[in-house]
């Protein structure tokens, strides 16, 4: 092997990594032999490592786990996923789908939505496997390899699969690029527009393909860029014209580049001139290739270099944090928490933290008694509270204090913010708002013997009635006391009114008021008689309104454009209509626009049980309402005259 991975879900892993690691030292153990810069064979002693298990843990009970291995264990799948993220941790990422979202990369980010969160790691999974590309041989052969096609550019969960299958149908392998095409190639893998898009990320190695195969196929560098860089290897060859024929004509086009590799004279490409490259280029073809010349330099001397940042193996905290669940938020010097003792003595006590961590008491924070003996007030297998002194994330350790001194003053921690930062004014007032809520709510509920009550508050009862009809009502409870109650109707999609009613004359706290009195004008002996008289007849009010020849369907802005265009269509001509106002239940605009020339009003209109309020006019109809309007207009206009 080339390295030791070790992971687990206890402290206990720690443990084991040491003794993995004891043994190598011990026994001398050591990777393979490579050869190293002096062309001498070598070997390095076996690194023992722990290994991010956040892939394995989604892992090991999945379906994907039973169908790659279905005769091993879920443990067995556990260190199986765990050797592969060890080998290449993007597949591992790339294979999980959309359960990626599963794993907590942020504090925090449970907090956003999973499709916006997936959408971001798709992004970033983008970002790397376009990074590094696509052995597209390997990626017909390896499944794991295969969960990368999908991030290619311009390729896609389908494509990928299309892919696939026709590498398949043409032989199983790709010597070069453009046989995606369909050159030389029975089948075309895809069309032009995602060959331009994805040729430069999916690439062919070079020392395993064919020996007439294109060098240029195992770089970033675009086909359509290929001329330049072979141009380039020419010139660091410098050979004239004719030394380029005579080899292209011998052994193809990717002679040239060929040859450069063949006689490793890579580096001679940094002895070129690239900005006379870029000027001739800019000048003859109209092509800004700056820094093109640049990358095609870079792979011409390593192809596909890793550009990604060097691989980070888990830090202390991160490690802590993997085995035990806790965090600096959750487990700090200073805290109080349980500890279960596990061994007494006289001058010291073993003990175990929920989370697994060994805990010690030393004989100095035992208690606060001495008069009495250790063993008389502590039992094992007992748990209690104890204040955290010392914490040893490296070693999973810590020294505990049980003295009623200690853990009746935890540490609070500090605030993570500088000075000015907080307002501590508006804390305040959220506190004293909260409890206010928390009082209310502490009231008995209130319950109400009618078909349409419903223990809901607002937002409950717009839910509830979302997907119900116009008109439709919900009784609830009122937060402004036992004398009021609340009424919800539906106006519209998304569009409730919330209506106060006052109950006078109550027989006592939980009894329904004999007078329900609404906005001070409206009086109902009943709620059957304020529903199908108040509720009910603006309901009415609303069809008449919507279903009027004048109503509009859009918003506000809408309805202006429509007026805009109409007295466009007819400039000496005056236009109104009527639309609804989403943001003022019961509301609806009368936008009107006198000529062409003239600017766009809009005038509120209240529904009413009555009809409709204008003005402070109430009109029983829809006509009453127009003609009204008009009236008020012309006397707007006859008063502006004057």
């Amino acid at each position: 092997p080339d390295v030791i991975g070790v992971s687990g879900m206890s402290p206990e892993t720690r443990r084991l990594y040491k003794l993995l690691t004891e043994v190598v030292e011990r026994q001398d153990l050591r990777g393979a032999l490579y050869t190293d810069d002096r062309d001498d064979e070598v070997s390095d002693r076996l690194e023992v490592v722990i290994v991010n298990d956040e892939v394995a843990r989604l892992y090991q009970h999945s379906e994907r786990a039973k169908k790659d291995h279905p005769s091993f264990a879920p443990l067995t799948h556990y260190c199986v996923a765990l050797a592969k993220y060890l080998q290449s941790p993007l597949k591992e990422y790339a294979s999980l789908g959309r359960d990626i979202v599963s794993i907590q990369f942020k504090p925090g980010q449970q907090l956003v939505s999973q499709d916006l969160l997936l959408k971001q790691l798709e992004t970033a999974l983008v970002d790397m496997v376009n990074l590094v590309g696509v052995d597209i041989n390997e990626a017909v052969t390896d499944s794991a390899t295969a969960n990368l096609l999908p991030y290619v550019c311009g390729l896609g969960p389908r494509k990928a699969a299309h892919l696939l299958k026709i590498v398949n149908m043409n032989g199983g392998v790709v010597n070069n690029r453009a046989e995606l095409l369909g050159v030389n190639a029975q089948y075309p893998a895809m069309g032009v527009k995602v060959w331009n898009n994805c040729a430069s990320f999916l690439y062919i190695d070079f020392e395993n393909a064919d020996p007439d195969a294109d060098p240029l196929d195992n770089t970033r560098v675009h086909p359509e860029d290929y001329d330049i860089a072979r141009k380039m290897a020419a010139d660091a060859l410098e050979l004239d014209e004719e030394d380029i024929k005579a080899e292209t004509d011998e052994n193809g086009p990717g002679a040239i580049v060929r040859k450069l590799f063949r006689e490793e004279a890579q580096d001679r490409v940094n002895d070129l001139i690239l900005e006379e490259y870029a000027e001739q280029l800019e000048k003859n073809l109209n092509q800004r290739k700056r820094a093109t010349l640049e990358t095609i330099r870079a792979e011409l001397q390593q192809p596909y270099e890793e550009l990604r940042k060097q691989f980070v193996f888990l830090s202390t905290d991160d490690i802590f944090t993997m085995l035990t669940g806790e965090t600096a938020e959750t487990l700090s010097e200073g805290m109080v928490v349980p500890i279960s003792i596990k061994r007494i003595t006289d001058d010291h006590i073993d003990g175990k933290l929920d989370c697994g961590i060994d805990a010690l008491v030393p004989e100095s924070e035992l208690t606060d008694r001495y008069d009495i003996p250790v063993r008389a007030l502590y039992q094992i297998h007992q748990t209690l509270p104890a204040k955290v002194l010392f914490l040893n994330r490296k070693n999973f350790l810590c020294n505990v204090s049980l003295r009623e001194e200690q853990v009746s003053r935890p540490v609070l921690r500090t605030p993570d913010r500088l000075q000015g930062e907080w307002d501590d004014r508006q804390e305040a007032q959220d506190r004293e708002a909260q409890q206010e809520k928390t009082q209310s709510g502490g009231r008995t509920m209130r319950v109400i013997k009618h078909p349409l009550f419903r223990p809901f508050n607002s937002t409950q009862a717009e839910e509830f009635l979302g997907s119900q009809s116009r008109g439709d009502v919900v009784i609830r409870p009122s937060s402004k006391g036992p004398d009021h109650l609340a009424v919800t109707w539906k106006v519209s999609d998304g569009i409730f009114q919330h209506i106060d009613v006052l109950e006078l004359d109550k027989e006592n706290e939980f009894s329904v008021g004999r007078t329900l009195k609404v906005g001070g004008r409206y009086t109902y002996s009943d709620l059957d008689d304020l529903i199908f008289n108040h509720v009910k007849a603006m309901t009415k009010k609303v069809d008449e309104m919507m279903l009027h020849e004048k109503y509009q369907d859009g918003n506000k802005d809408a309805t202006y454009s429509w007026l805009e265009t109409y007295t466009k269509a007819n400039p000496r001509r005056s236009a109104y209509a009527f639309c609804i106002d989403p943001k003022h239940a019961g509301y609806f605009f009368l936008c009107f626009k006198a000529g062409e020339k003239a600017p766009l009003h809009s005038w509120p209109v209240k529904v009413i049980p009555q009809g409709y309020e204008l003005q402070r006019n109430p009109y029983p109809d829809m006509r009453a309402l127009c003609n009204g309007f008009k009236l008020l207009f012309t006397n707007m206009q006859a008063g502006k005259r004057r």
